[in-house]
């Protein structure tokens, strides 16, 4: 099946085809078709296009008549548009357009109204129009518009104007809503009388009084029967659909609100968003600017500007302007991620909002230390942290938190409560040990999201979220279920994870080494390895020799391996040393005594005291 633009596009690619089929006297003479005029004598006069982007463009130089190919076949055949639609889908082969409907409900059968007993509007209504809608003489004539007592009549005429379709009537006074005159009436558009035969374009709008004031503006306004909204409000399209098929472009003026909106994304998702341009007028409705005073050139620009419905997904390049421009060079306090507390990583890797970080590696490789570590970096940058550890019980977890934040192996009872309370404000423990389900977890981040502002969020590790290790496909639901989730809220959730047994041996592991499906890795924006060198580690412990000592320590016992990053430049790896005593990693850019946060503790305490 297609609509008038996909069959314009049609005829436009084999435009050489059609030239000669409807002016077969013409000639080719380089990228045009030349012929004499659309009554097909040869000559030089009348030119067609045949390639670029301009195929299918004629101009008929002596008259200064000219369009696109359908236009020419109008032209050349002396018929309507939507005759020249069915003959160009015959010469295409494609199928006319038909309107879906729920084939479940019986096609209503409708009644003509009867002739609303009305005449010219001269008194009360004559005065609301021109002096409280300001509305011209004009655009009362050009509709029809009919005064019964205080009544004003809206007829609903057929394309031809012979036929009345639906009539309503309204108080002439402000806040009064028109009704139909008659019931079983055939939903269309008003305004169909004043349309051009070959019109491509339409105007729609969402009241009566409003389609006249497009007209004031130099436009025929055509208004939807029952306002604004959804569903069964815009059934005028099943009634006027076979009309509808030849227009190629549909301004919909509908009211600036939710309502109006919701038109919008109803009409645009039956006729085609690709044929529907929401516009944006400077007031709530056509009426309102000219009551207000609007220009018809301030009207003209906001129909200029109008845009395609398209989905919120679907956007230009230039749309994103200032964003791409924010990460390059990111406005003063933005949010654009948090960093590792190791300076050799720099700002090359961040937790940024909305994205997943995989972390994975050996049983005992220190996985979730250095986890640990960053949460401790992550408090002091500011993050709101909510941890889950389903293998470990909070107070131990706290512990390894409370050597690394204060850089002590065994520290005092008064120096913990110092660095828990440092602690307080940047991290919520989530103390559940064993198998959960993923669903259950994310109700409480919800509550954690919402409460108190977390936007960073740990799970330690997949393997306990109720997934089998051998179930591929459920593993794979629950990392999608988890990207999606902190895609969604805009947070960065990091995963732990497990590699696979025995490849300890093969050196430093990839991303491929995740243990579990492919997959896991896969949908993750981030994947991270920690590797622990174990044979320097032997080497260290049997070693005598103090040069070689000191050439090994100078090795690092760890590698970071970034292995993958989605929204980054870098990806490879860094080395980290150890600390047994602080359960702290350093890298090689980091400072001469490593990271402080003592300082920051103690404040905390004093302000507290």
């Amino acid at each position: 099946m297609s609509d008038i633009t996909e069959i314009k596009r049609g005829l436009a690619a084999r435009a050489q085809s059609v030239s000669e089929m409807l002016l077969p006297a013409g000639k080719k003479v380089g990228h045009e078709w030349e012929v004499g005029s659309v009554l097909g004598e040869p000559g030089k006069t009348l030119k067609v296009h045949l390639v670029g982007e301009k195929a299918g463009i004629w101009c008929d130089f002596a008259t200064g008549e000219c369009g696109d190919l359908l236009d020419l076949w109008c032209s050349v055949h002396n018929i309507k548009l939507v005759e020249a639609l069915d003959r160009a889908r015959s010469f295409l082969g494609v199928k006319r357009p038909v309107e879906v409907r729920d084939l479940r409900v019986p096609r209503r059968t409708f009644k003509q109204p009867p002739k609303p007993l009305c005449s010219v509007p001269t008194g009360k209504v004559l005065d609301y129009l021109r002096e409280d809608r300001n509305i011209s003489a004009e655009a009362i004539a050009a509709y029809k518009i009919g005064e019964q007592g205080d009544k004003i009549v809206f007829p609903f005429l057929s394309r031809d104007g012979s036929k009345l379709i639906l009539a309503k009537a309204r108080v002439a006074a402000d806040n009064q809503k028109p009704i139909p005159t008659a019931s079983d009436c055939a939903p269309t558009l008003m305004g169909w009388h004043l349309v051009p035969e070959n019109a491509r374009e339409i105007t729609i709008c969402e009241g009566e009084i409003d389609a006249l004031s497009l007209y004031d503006y130099g436009r025929i306004g055509m208004s939807v029967p029952f306002g604004g909204g959804k569903g069964a409000k815009q059934d005028w399209i099943t009634t006027d659909y076979d009309q509808l098929e030849a227009i190629e472009k549909f301004y919909l003026a509908l009211d600036d609100d939710a309502v109006g909106d919701q038109a919008c994304e109803e009409i645009a998702s039956r006729l085609g968003r690709h044929r529907c341009y929401r516009v944006r007028l400077p007031r709530k409705d056509a009426n309102q600017c000219l009551v207000e005073g609007v220009s018809k050139e301030e009207i003209d620009k906001a129909f200029q500007a109008a845009k395609t419905v398209d989905p919120d997904e679907l956007r230009a390049p230039i749309d994103y302007a200032d964003e791409v421009s924010n990460l390059f060079w990111p406005e003063v306090d933005q949010h654009i991620g948090y960093r590792t507390p190791y300076d050799k990583l720099g700002f090359k890797f961040m937790f940024r909002p909305g994205e997943v970080t995989l972390v994975g590696g050996a049983a005992g490789d220190g996985k979730s230390q250095v986890v640990s570590d960053c949460v401790v970096d992550l408090v002091q940058q500011g993050a709101r942290t909510c941890l889950l550890s389903l293998e470990m019980k909070g107070k131990f977890t706290l512990k390894r938190m409370v050597k690394q934040a204060g850089k002590i192996d065994r520290p005092t009872a008064q120096f913990v409560e110092k660095i828990l309370r440092w602690l307080t404000p940047g991290l919520w423990i989530y103390d559940l040990v064993g198998k959960v389900n993923v669903d259950l977890i994310l109700d409480v981040f919800d509550y954690a999201r919402a409460r108190y502002g977390c936007d960073v969020f740990i799970i330690d590790s997949l393997m306990r979220l109720g997934v089998a290790s051998d179930d591929y496909v459920g593993q794979e639901k629950v990392v999608y279920q988890l990207v999606e989730w902190a895609t969604s809220k805009n947070v960065h959730l990091i995963l732990v994870a497990h590699s696979r047994k025995g490849e300890h041996s093969r050196g430093v592991p990839d991303l491929q080494d995740f243990k579990g499906a492919m997959e896991i890795g896969a949908n993750a924006h981030n994947a991270i390895m920690i590797w622990r060198n174990r044979k320097n580690e032997e080497q260290l412990a049997h070693e005598e020799n103090e040069a070689v000592i000191k050439a090994l320590k100078e090795e690092p016992g760890v590698v970071f391996n970034l292995c993958k990053q989605r929204n980054g430049d870098f990806e490879g790896k860094i080395g980290l040393w150890f600390d047994q005593d602080t359960y702290r990693y350093r890298s090689s850019h980091d400072p001469v005594g490593g990271r402080n946060y003592v300082n920051a503790i103690e404040g905390v305490q004093n302000a507290a005291a």
